[in-house]
């Protein structure tokens, strides 16, 4: 993939974000529901700072920092995700490198696994920290992880997660299906 601007993440308005999201809506699949399932196993097992590490290089030395600092042992996405008090900036990163990857036209990140990497770092900081880390109203958020935990593909453990973060969102999302 070719070098990309971290600041071009932030170009992109919540509401665009969440309509290039709809997976499979208006899109020929390009990947079965088994390559899906590989290819996000995979992808929860790399390495985070390998990932994480295409940024700029003082966004890259800010994720090093970030691990040493924290004292992390994260080798992977699955261990950032499942980690009781993960760091924010971490799931910041790592939201901005899937929404990174779902505008990159060269992306060899499938456009599915972007996604279910987005929204579960979403969904991440909303269960272990109780904190927001998108500006995409609640009715986007909610449709954004009720799309994601609905793919076959997603793990029991990750879908966990994704239903934890639909109850924690305010009460009007809730009601609005």
């Amino acid at each position: 993939m070719a070098e990309f601007d971290s600041a071009a993440v932030f170009k992109s308005r919540p509401k665009s974000l969440a309509t290039l999201m709809e997976v499979g809506v208006g899109h020929p699949r390009l990947w079965r529901p088994e390559e899906l399932a590989a290819i996000f196993r995979h992808q929860m097992s790399a390495p985070v700072l390998v990932d994480l590490g295409g940024f700029d290089p003082a966004t890259a030395a800010k994720l090093k920092t970030l691990s040493e600092a924290h004292g992390l042992l994260l080798k992977s996405f699955a261990e950032l995700f499942r980690h009781p008090n993960p760091p924010i900036e971490l799931l910041e990163l790592t939201k901005n490198f899937a929404k990174a990857n779902l505008d990159h036209p060269e992306s060899t990140l499938p456009g599915e696994i972007a996604t279910a990497l987005y929204y579960t770092s979403i969904a991440t900081a909303l269960v272990r920290l109780n904190k927001r880390i998108s500006q995409l109203k609640d009715e986007d958020v909610r449709r954004g992880l009720m799309l994601v935990k609905e793919q076959a593909w997603i793990d029991e453990e990750i879908r966990a997660l994704l239903a934890t973060a639909i109850e924690k969102l305010s009460p009007s999302a809730n009601s609005a299906t």
